[in-house]
């Protein structure tokens, strides 16, 4: 074995919009597999298909160039690109065929700039207390989240694109996020088989070309204690590859987060990983970090000849995935498919906001009735997949489809008596308001949202919230009258929320892709 079979199993990320000329010496000497775009590389996108060019001209061949375009919160095309809606809005309108439509949009859009792998769709089964997932799952039930699930996969293979089910097992019902520290899922392997492991069994029969792993432990699989499944033999080749019968690559989560280093080194975690049965390791931002793990897995290698045919395999499944990439023809720029996407994209938003109920003085609201309020969240990344996001700002927004009513921008992470004291200190400058909107961001999470709505609801009769992000935030609010979730915070989605308030769309009440009774 040599430097450059070894490379052939790291996917990598670079710093800033160009890959340096560092970087680009680094992917040549090892001929590194592939790399990851995030949004720090797409300043401008136009510039992209340029730059991955000269990655595949330092690697001597066709790399992986993979991305996290998930839709809704997880968007790493922003700048020039279609704002595709969340998992959970697709799954909200109920809708499996303009489901896979979209996902075969984003793999037409990624094709346009040279990206020809997404980290996408997600297969977890979200729970509420998940602090990051969320809207990123299709539903909380297995058969809704394969039927939707089956069907991104299917657009975006249908695109030429390969797809990527994750985050194997299942790491929806984790309480804590693996970005941070090392969740547990205490299930027994029988519940696991029969919810969990659902929407990967069907996404093996969908042919998937990719699966990814969890950073998670799972005790009913794995009897090393705090064992994450990325780094388990038992998970990856036992469970996956002989009882799941999966053949196509398994790629790693980041091998930098907080689940892996807090316990291993990097380069180590690497290593692990690749002999439980890993293909493709995920290393996403330091470059010391990728040399070390490839020098790393090189020498163990190197002194233990009998592991030869664990790379062989490796080699055998990456390859036969590279020839699966799309032979690009010619390439229709970004903006000309934005446009042709347009219609799909709006609609799409539109038939994805839920309103739990509501009352007729409130659907639609009339400005003119009285002094009307619209307390909205300061968007910002709550976890860190999401990086930071580059978005209009829904004050502008609100006031531009509303120019009767105020909007009040709120700290979504404030605690109750801040928040009440910032709405109340804005909305004693006039007159009593008669009736207010709030818009909230996580409220489940973070619940000094919650005892605002709690207090202003009984102060102003005429009261409305809707969820912008996770529906979950209407589930402690049974006493609103008037309820709505839009599984998404950018634009598009809540354009399409205020086209309800304003009487041009009817309300939909069904279907929700989450279980509401008791709310």
């Amino acid at each position: 074995m040599n430097k450059k079979q070894i490379g052939q199993l790291f996917i990598v990320g670079y710093q800033g919009e160009e890959p340096s000329s560092e970087f680009l010496r680094f992917v040549e000497e090892w001929g590194i597999g592939g790399v990851i775009v995030f949004a720090r590389n797409l300043s401008d996108p136009a510039h992209l298909p340029a730059h991955l060019a000269r990655i595949n001209e330092a690697a001597g061949q066709k790399v992986f160039t993979s991305i996290d375009q998930e839709g809704g919160l997880v968007l790493r095309i922003l700048s020039r690109g279609s704002l595709f809606p969340s998992a959970m809005a697709l799954s909200a309108t109920g809708s499996i065929e303009r489901t896979e439509q979209c996902h075969e949009a984003i793999g037409r859009e990624m094709l346009s700039l040279g990206l020809n792998w997404n980290l996408a769709p997600v297969l977890d089964i979200n729970h509420p207390d998940n602090p990051g997932i969320g809207a990123r799952s299709f539903a909380d039930t297995p058969q809704r989240v394969a039927e939707y699930g089956c069907a991104a996969i299917r657009g975006l293979q249908k695109a030429g694109v390969l797809a990527c089910a994750k985050h194997f097992p299942g790491k929806g019902h984790a309480r804590v996020d693996s970005h941070l520290t090392l969740p547990s899922i205490p299930y027994d392997a029988e519940r696991l088989e029969r919810f969990e492991l659902l929407p990967f069994a069907e996404a093996i029969k969908n042919d998937v070309a990719a699966i990814m792993t969890a950073h998670v432990f799972f005790p009913a699989y794995e009897k090393t204690k705090d064992l994450p499944a990325t780094l388990s033999h038992s998970v990856l080749t036992g469970l996956l590859r002989e009882k799941l019968g999966f053949k196509g690559i398994l790629v790693t989560d980041d091998l930098e987060m907080g689940a892996i280093t807090e316990s291993y080194g990097i380069a180590q975690a690497a290593n692990l990983s690749f002999h439980a049965g890993a293909d493709l390791l995920l290393i996403c931002h330091s470059s010391e970090q990728q040399r070390l793990a490839a020098e790393t897995i090189l020498r163990s290698l190197s002194t233990n000849p009998t592991t030869g045919q664990r790379l062989e395999e490796s080699l055998h499944r990456i390859e036969h995935a590279r020839k699966k990439l799309a032979q690009q023809g010619a390439r229709i720029e970004l903006p000309e498919l934005k446009k042709q996407h347009e219609p799909l994209i709006e609609r799409l938003h539109a038939e994805s906001v839920r309103f739990l109920r509501y009352e007729s003085s409130m659907v639609p609201l009339d400005a003119a009735k009285g002094r009307t309020v619209f307390c909205v969240p300061q968007i910002s990344a709550l976890v860190q997949v999401e990086e930071e996001h580059r978005q209009g700002s829904l004050k502008a927004l609100i006031e531009q489809e509303y120019p009767q009513a105020e909007t009040i921008v709120y700290d979504p992470k404030a605690t109750g008596a801040d928040l009440i004291a910032l709405i109340d200190t804005e909305i004693a400058l006039g007159k009593a308001v008669d009736q207010m909107v709030f818009l909230t961001y996580n409220a489940h999470l973070f619940k000094g949202q919650l005892e605002a709505i709690k207090l202003f609801s009984q102060r102003i009769t005429q009261f409305a919230v809707a969820a912008l992000r996770n529906p979950y935030d209407l589930a402690d609010l049974p006493q609103i009258k008037t309820c709505a979730a839009t599984f998404g915070f950018r634009t598009p989605a809540v354009k399409a929320l205020l086209q309800v308030f304003k009487g041009e769309v009817l309300p939909q009440i069904e279907p929700w892709p989450v279980d509401t009774s008791g709310w």
